[in-house]
């Protein structure tokens, strides 16, 4: 490689000039595509491992220690202590007999006893302190009988995975700031550090709440995984091959959940299958030595001669950086240096764009209706990934078909995008996943193969709807406000996938229909919203406020 010449404009020109070049080809366009895609597979391993960690058992019921003792079989215990005429698979109750009166009778006095009496109240089963739940599930399957995590504790196994969506939404803030100060690559070494911190935590505490801490860190560790190493790959690799690069990106989260399949089967046992899915992380100290900074970054920052050593693979001559730093010194005439920046004008900018975003009947028209699709895409995106047990579908199996259906949802919307606009791509794809999963509701539950195969039609049409979503959102907003338009829709989705786990776990126990129907109907009305704003396929950007107002008065 012959040595570069230095310009009037500094070392800036070389850098970029030669970063196309190898970012068009060659061994550092390969480097920095595959360790930047497969670390994204590792997120695709924990956002549906609830099913398989957090598994029901097939029965339980409260056990009384008294009349264990007493030589009471578990059924004649049951037929006693639970109320109705059947036994149900899942009892969370018991009626409030004097139970140790009873332990002192042979078991046919204690039913004649019994039925002479007017029935008592149903208690929780803890209401006697001594009693427990027993479960129909080997020791060991899944967190659930390790904390009983069932009837009144059932909101804590829920909890489990709305950790993962909480530390999600901790890490998109946090490792963006990190991303954006300190630079891509010192985002990317935090996320790798937190996420081997909090998978092993998890693999090994005893304790709940440390493991829904470490739940919450690796929701974090996967936004600064996936933010850094998208950002990584942008800003390092020719534009011939940003589109297909990307949609390889995203194709690898899919692929983390059908290999989190093959885990899940082998390894039944919850810690085992936990250390299966944090031991690739090892890898990520590989990435972290071999990965690069974006030398882009390094540039913005005027960090020059470290960027040319990462692109050029040598340090750059005297004569080169003096030429460089002479045309620095002397500025041209009229330019004048930035003043400083501080944390208050920091907050007022940022409050200016975010009041930006309502401060037009238009405009606040637009944000509204885009904060309710985030919320109710991401809402069912994750309902349909974890409702496996609700609709009676076999675990491994319906995780497995999540990930092959994300798989063409993420890349069909390319093609349909070229014949279709932003708004009938939306509400096509909303129609179709709406009245696919509403479509379950006339589907007898004793057909799950078929109840699956309009669940995971319906997830399609939300997957595919994403990249649509994402893009229209970008196009409806003037540049001022662009970022505070996407940052805080984004954060509407992390509602929206917080509320997710409730729904199923909490709602499902009522009626296995209910998650899929709530999926189905605000789908529906995403889509109609959707048809309110305004098509920008074949419109130029707007930069400011007032050119969407002016637009508007012309088109009046």
């Amino acid at each position: 490689m012959e040595a570069p010449t230095a310009s009037e404009s500094g070392l800036k020109p070389i850098i970029l000039d030669e970063l196309t070049k190898i970012g068009t080809s060659g061994p550092w366009l390969w480097k920095i595509f595959i360790l930047c895609v497969t670390p994204n597979i590792l997120n695709g391993f924990h956002v549906s491992s609830y099913v398989f960690l957090g598994a029901l058992p097939e029965s339980y019921y409260c056990v009384v220690p008294e009349l264990l003792a007493a030589g009471w079989t578990p059924e004649q215990m049951r037929n006693i202590s639970t109320p109705g005429n059947t036994l149900p698979a899942h009892s969370c109750g018991i009626l409030n007999w004097n139970y140790t009166q009873l332990s002192e009778m042979d078991i046919e006095e204690a039913f004649h006893y019994v039925q002479d009496l007017t029935q008592p109240d149903t208690v929780p089963c803890k209401h006697h302190p001594a009693n427990y739940y027993t479960y129909e599930q080997d020791e060991g399957v899944s967190i659930v009988t390790e904390w009983d995590l069932v009837c009144e504790n059932n909101v804590w196994r829920t909890t489990v995975q709305v950790g993962l969506s909480i530390g999600k939404f901790i890490g998109a803030s946090l490792f963006g700031v990190i991303s954006d100060k300190f630079g891509r690559k010192t985002a990317f070494v935090g996320g790798a550090f937190l996420y081997l911190v909090s998978g092993f935590l998890t693999v090994f505490t005893q304790n709940y709440f440390l493991f829904l801490l470490g739940r919450i860190g690796l929701g974090s560790s996967a936004s600064g995984l996936f933010y850094a190493a998208f950002t990584l790959l942008t800003e390092n690799i020719a534009l011939k091959h940003r589109s297909w690069m990307s949609i390889m990106f995203t194709i690898s989260y899919p692929t983390g959940m059908l290999i989190l399949t093959l885990f899940a089967y082998f390894l039944p046992m919850w810690r085992s299958l936990q250390l299966a899915l944090i031991l690739p992380g090892l890898l990520l100290i590989v990435h972290c030595y071999f990965l690069d900074e974006s030398p882009r970054w390094l540039v913005s920052k005027n960090r020059e001669k470290r960027a040319y050593t990462i692109v050029f693979g040598k340090k750059p001559n005297v004569d080169l950086i003096f030429k460089a730093s002479k045309k620095v010194d002397e500025p041209a005439i009229g330019d004048s240096e930035a003043p400083p920046s501080n944390i208050a004008t920091k907050l007022r900018n940022s409050f200016r764009e975010f009041a930006g975003l309502f401060s037009t009947w238009t405009l606040r028209k637009r944000i509204l209706i885009c904060y309710f699709v985030w919320c109710v895409t991401s809402m069912s995106y994750y309902i349909t990934a974890i409702n496996a047990d609700n609709l009676s579908a076999n675990r491994y199996l319906y995780v497995a078909f999540t990930g092959l259906v994300d798989i063409p949802a993420y890349i069909i919307p390319i093609f349909i995008l070229k014949y279709t606009g932003r708004r009938m791509s939306s509400f096509g794809l909303y129609l179709a996943a709406g009245l696919s999963l509403l479509a379950v509701l006339a589907i007898p539950k004793e057909q799950s193969t078929l109840i699956v195969a309009f669940a995971m039609f319906g997830r399609f049409g939300i997957s595919a709807v994403y990249a649509v979503l994402t893009l229209h959102t970008a196009e409806l907003f003037p540049t001022e406000i662009r970022n505070s338009a996407l940052g805080t829709s984004s954060t509407m989705a992390h509602v929206g996938s917080m509320a997710a786990p409730y729904i199923v776990d909490l709602l499902g126990l009522i009626a296995w229909y209910i998650p899929t129907t709530i999926c189905g109907a605000s789908i529906l009305l995403a889509g109609f919203l959707s048809l309110l704003q305004p098509e920008t396929a074949n419109r130029d950007l707007r930069d400011h406020v007032q050119q969407e107002d002016e637009e508007k008065k012309a088109s009046a």
